[in-house]
């Protein structure tokens, strides 16, 4: 018998033994939802059962529309609602086909590190920015700041000739950095791992083949990591990504201080996950534009 949890649309298996559901970066199965206590319910699959049990949470547990007070045996069709949050428990036939899963994945190591203070958090702090530069180049003999336009340095009357080019070279856009995909604004949590760090942070921009991670924790370019993706209501997404870009001034108008990652490495059901993520994120966007 299999045994699934339905969260707008998407299933997820249950394994045998316990399934904690909850806020926190430990749990199973996360929900990223203030309502939601950090560990709010405990699912409990034996061989044939289920059961659930509220782990006193803040507002309380919902199946069916009744408070739950005591563990219960829930079946096929039941709904469990925390707080503004809803999942169905569903139980298929053997004969039926479900659709694609991803394995839940024992997290409880990351909320201990959390707990122990070894796993930062990172988050948008502020930053300073320093004055913007007063000139656009300097005398070579004086070192004085000197105009684009000048001629002659106006502190040591040094002439540089007519070597110096007449006008700024207008940049061009780099067709290398031309996106495979689109990237999308969400806010998701993640874990990032490499040989140096080993942070909590969130992201900004999500697409299929990479993720901005916003972090005043900085690697250097080239940094390989491994990241796990904790995705609302979804069993988290594991990938190998590489460090392709550093911001380490934020500028108005741009990206925060972070790190620009590129998967090199999804799996076939993470990815369909990824996909689905993203397709979900353009259509609400479409909906409210």
């Amino acid at each position: 018998m299999r045994v699934y949890l339905e969260y707008l649309g998407d299933s997820v298996e249950l394994p045998f033994g316990e399934t904690l559901v909850g806020r926190d970066v430990g749990c199973t199965l996360r929900l990223n939802d203030p309502s939601v206590s950090r560990r709010h319910l405990r699912v409990i699959r034996r061989a044939s059962e289920v059961f659930v049990e509220d782990l006193g949470s803040s507002n309380g547990t919902l199946v069916n529309g009744r408070a739950l007070t005591a563990a219960i045996r829930v079946v096929d069709g039941d709904r469990l609602a925390l707080g503004t949050r809803e999942l169905i428990v569903r139980v298929p036939e053997e004969d039926s086909e479900a659709g694609p899963t991803l394995n839940l994945k024992d997290l409880s190591e990351l909320s201990a590190k959390v707990s122990r203070g070894e796993l930062r958090q990172t988050s948008r702090l502020p930053v300073t920015v320093p004055p913007p530069f007063a000139g656009d180049q300097r005398c070579p003999r004086c070192a004085a700041v000197v105009s684009a336009t000048d001629d002659e340095c106006p502190s040591c009357q040094y002439r540089w000739g007519a070597f110096r080019a007449s006008a700024i070279t207008a940049e061009k856009p780099n067709p290398l950095s031309r996106r495979r995909f689109e990237r999308h604004p969400i806010e998701l949590h993640l874990v990032y791992v490499s040989s140096e760090l080993e942070i909590e942070a969130t992201t900004r921009d999500l697409s299929e083949n990479g993720v901005y991670v916003c972090t005043q924790v900085l690697d250097p370019l080239g940094t390989e990591c491994q990241l796990t993706i904790l995705v609302d209501g979804g069993p988290p997404i594991g990938v190998r990504g590489i460090v392709r870009r550093v911001v380490e001034r934020e500028e108005e108008g741009r990206d925060p201080v972070g790190l620009g990652i590129e998967f090199l490495e999804v799996g076939a059901a993470e990815r369909a996950w990824l996909r689905t993520i993203v397709t979900r994120i353009a259509s609400l966007a479409a909906v409210e534009a």
